[in-house]
């Protein structure tokens, strides 16, 4: 009996081939994936990576808080060096990032400090030689910017208190500040070294304060912006005038002043108040000026 051949059953393949055109855009698609790929990877890094701007604004945050706490100033090319590195260009989205988050959630601010004053002949001189407009310093601080409602005891508690028979010497070198800043601000603007000694003299404080030596505590005033310590020489007689500084300006300002006098004060008169406006050099009805 003749063996029977059987027909091998068509190509599975064949039955189901995929048609050219089909084919082509498949494989199309497959070598298009990984650049597909690479591209989301490229914008995930850009989000969510180091060098992205929500990354760096963190950090500029950290460093700004840290730099306050010790009352450094924060030097914009110090950010370029210590938070920014290869992305200085990033630095005005960062800084407006970082700005965000401070006032959302610290209820501060970066305030560019103000260029010192030229006081000295020499100083006036050299200002009115260069020429173009003044360049800004290029240095922040942080200020505080919660209104006055949420500034109370009730909101804002007391730190804690500092132990028996010794002085919270920040509060006590804040207090002493603004009392010179005051003095400067209610005598004018400028007051000269003999004058500002014999006020200290007035509240005992021209040897010693409760946070150190009165010479050191005003050191430390000038070397943090606060006091401007102006030298100048006439008639071979060395001149010592003392101004407020930037970072005074800012953290205190004339409407700071004037807010001291008033608590002292307690009810402030119309008479008073035009006459503290009048020694600041205020507009009457101001609520700021620095």
């Amino acid at each position: 009996m003749p063996a029977i051949r059987r027909k091998a059953p068509a190509s599975t393949e064949d039955d189901v081939s995929t048609p050219p055109s089909t084919q082509n855009r498949r494989n199309r698609r497959q070598e298009d994936t990984p650049d597909d790929d690479d591209e989301v990877d490229e914008v995930g890094e850009e989000e969510h990576g180091s060098g992205s701007v929500a990354q760096l604004s963190k950090a500029l945050v950290r460093y700004a808080l840290a730099c306050e706490y010790s009352r450094i100033p924060i030097k914009r090319q110090d950010v370029g060096q210590k938070v920014l590195g290869t992305h200085t260009r990033k630095f005005k989205a960062v800084f407006d990032a970082a700005n965000s988050q401070l006032m959302d959630i610290f209820g501060m601010q970066l305030e560019e400090l103000p260029n010192k004053g030229k006081h000295t002949m020499r100083q006036k001189r050299a200002a009115a030689a260069s020429e173009g407009a003044p360049k800004s310093s290029n240095t922040y601080v942080l200020k505080n910017i919660l209104p006055d409602e949420y500034r109370t005891r009730n909101i804002i508690g007391p730190g804690p208190e500092p132990p028996e028979n010794e002085v919270d010497m920040e509060a006590a070198y804040s207090g002493f500040y603004t009392v010179i800043i005051s003095l400067i601000l209610l005598s004018g603007g400028s007051l000269s070294e003999g004058k500002l000694d014999r006020f200290l003299r007035r509240m005992n404080a021209d040897r010693t304060t409760p946070v150190d030596n009165t010479e050191k505590v005003i050191a430390r005033m000038v070397k943090e912006g606060y006091l401007e310590k102006v030298k100048e020489t006439s008639g071979g007689e060395e001149i010592i005038d003392y101004m407020v500084g930037p970072r005074g300006k800012v953290e205190v300002g004339k409407e700071g002043v004037a807010n001291l006098v008033r608590a002292l004060y307690g009810d402030v008169t119309e008479d008073i108040e035009q006459r503290l406006k009048r020694s600041l050099g205020l507009e009457y009805g101001d609520v700021e000026e620095s």
